[in-house]
């Protein structure tokens, strides 16, 4: 029923933020000059630290600007975005009513999935939850597991044919253009997400100058945490996440994922990419703080860095309490690790980027 409910809602409000980029290119032409300048894309496998990683950067927001959740579920156009910023100040001038209710609902909401994944209305979070409008967002996969066209958007440059690749790259594009408009920043554009592991090609084509940090955790750890991230968004939508078509589906991918890592490694220069291991940002995240800015130049600006080693210290006793194993899935330790020592190797070997590409100048 709240599956259901989900759906009708999303429809309507989808086909608002497709006009709304309509109004966007009528209203502000000058969006199209809007310079994403040597953005940073923190990809890699799920659950192996990249929301962590990705909030502690953002703590720095002198030198990024990342998407919060508010304005990519209701408002990723730039009318959008003023419209609910002149409604915020009316709710401030009234006592800030509305904000308090919305505290609240995401309070009750949120709690439910606190120990998987910690988000609130600000909270800096996945942008390609931008792209769901567009039919361009893997997060589909919660309702339709089974549908081959979901699965092949999560393959993304192997799968999808070259011009709905260069579609969503352009949307992509145009959602980061209007964030920076809205913002009026030329601060660094930074984004976090797992499913854009496989975008990178077509993202390292389609921003000459960006740099990107590739996250990963073993498998028997990642695996089944994905597994267990999903397990109430597939219920809510009456699916099982435990079925083992989608057990299977899933390790398919992200060993897809874990190849896509290596691949990048191997052939993005190192002035472009920088592959860090999970345990190695649990064990020490000012390190991992510290390495990104020795291979990608002084990122942060001065008052962000101390802010960012401050968050480094608070968080280096943080625990999750989000608990899961293999046998809850059916998965045996050694099939699941000979499925990633496979390496499918289908699409890259004929990707764009090269060992000889350049950031910059």
């Amino acid at each position: 029923m709240k599956g259901a409910l989900i759906c009708l809602l999303s429809v309507p409000l989808f086909g608002i933020h497709r006009i709304a980029f309509k109004i966007d290119d009528w209203l502000y032409p000058s969006l199209r000059d809007v310079l994403v300048q040597r953005p940073l894309f923190i990809v890699g496998l799920p659950r192996s630290g990249t929301t962590l990683l990705h909030r502690l950067l953002a703590s720095d927001e002198a030198a990024f600007a990342t998407m919060p959740l508010w304005e990519l579920v209701f408002a990723p156009a730039v009318c959008q975005k003023r419209l609910v910023q002149r409604l915020g100040n009316l709710d401030q001038f009234f006592g800030r009513p509305v904000a308090r209710m919305l505290t609240l609902i995401q309070r009750m909401i949120g709690s439910r999935f606190d120990a998987v994944h910690l988000t609130r209305l600000t909270s800096p979070e996945e942008d390609f939850l931008g792209l769901l409008p567009f039919d361009g967002c893997f997060l589909k996969v919660l309702l339709y597991p089974f549908d081959q066209a979901v699965w092949d958007l999560g393959y993304f440059q192997s799968r999808l044919g070259t011009e709905r690749r260069k579609m969503l790259v352009a949307t992509y594009k145009r959602l980061i253009q209007r964030h920076l408009f809205f913002r009026g920043t030329d601060a660094r554009y930074l984004a976090k997400n797992p499913s854009l592991t496989t975008w990178v090609p077509a993202l390292a084509e389609a921003f000459p100058d960006a740099t990107f940090i590739g996250l990963r955790r073993s498998p028997v750890s990642a695996v089944p945490s994905q597994l267990s991230s999903l397990r109430e968004g597939m219920a809510l939508f009456g699916n099982d996440v435990t079925d083992p078509r989608i057990v299977s589906k899933f390790i398919n991918l992200l060993s897809h994922y874990w190849f896509v890592l290596e691949h990048c490694a191997a052939r993005l220069p190192e002035s472009r990419f920088l592959l860090i291991e999970y345990q190695d940002l649990v064990d020490s995240k000012r390190n991992v703080v510290e390495r990104i800015e020795t291979r990608f130049g002084s990122i942060y600006s001065i008052a962000g860095r101390r802010r960012i080693m401050t968050a480094c210290e608070e968080q280096q006793s943080y625990r999750s309490s989000h608990l899961y194993s293999l046998a809850e899935f059916g998965i045996d330790r050694a099939t699941l690790m000979e499925s990633f020592g496979a390496l499918p190797n289908e699409g890259y070997e004929t990707s764009s980027f090269t060992a000889k590409q350049k950031v910059g100048p």
